[in-house]
């Protein structure tokens, strides 16, 4: 009976170990996201374009062209 009461100590302490860690890392987490909220001016995102302008311009029937070309290739 003394070994059951000690694994239901140990599960105990365990299970509220991996309570208080979860409670804090929910914590950290709503804290830090306020911050980057209230900072959000500070840390301005970069611009990043996806296509160059000489994609931008292509001819789109050189494109269909190319995946026609895949797809053959691949199919024998």
């Amino acid at each position: 009976m003394e070994l059951l009461m000690q694994g239901v100590t140990l599960m105990v302490i365990g299970m509220a170990t991996v309570f208080v860690f979860l409670v804090l890392l929910i914590a950290v987490m709503a804290a830090s996201a306020g911050f980057f909220k209230k900072f959000a001016h500070l840390f301005p995102e970069e611009v990043v374009e996806t296509r160059s302008s000489a994609a931008a311009t292509a001819d789109p029937s050189e494109e269909v062209a190319a995946i026609i070309a895949a797809i053959r290739a691949k199919r024998g």
